[in-house]
């Protein structure tokens, strides 16, 4: 069972995925939603644009939690993009 999560920062991360934790198998960061509500406040889709922020987040819970983390993304505008950005997630500890 995964758990997906849209969030804008570690901290809300974090605390949202230990209330969780004990109950499922994996969480998910979902940085692909690109509807208004997720965007204006940062999360979904807003991550691709704010890769700092998205390696703070998986980092953050990847060292916080027993389950593994992943994030969910879309293409970036070239492969070339969308290669560098799966690497930063994976180097940041990133499951898959």
């Amino acid at each position: 069972l995964v758990c997906q999560l849209g969030v804008a920062s570690a901290e809300h991360a974090l605390a949202a995925a230990k209330v969780v934790e004990a109950d499922v198998d994996q969480i998910d960061i979902n940085m692909g939603c690109p509807k208004k509500f997720s965007v204006q406040g940062g999360m979904g889709a807003a991550l691709l644009k704010n890769q700092e922020a998205a390696v703070e987040i998986v980092r953050t819970l990847a060292q916080n939690l027993s389950i593994p983390v992943s994030a969910k993304i879309r293409l970036l505008e070239t492969q070339e993009k969308t290669v560098a950005f799966a690497k930063a997630m994976e180097e940041a500890g990133a499951a898959w």
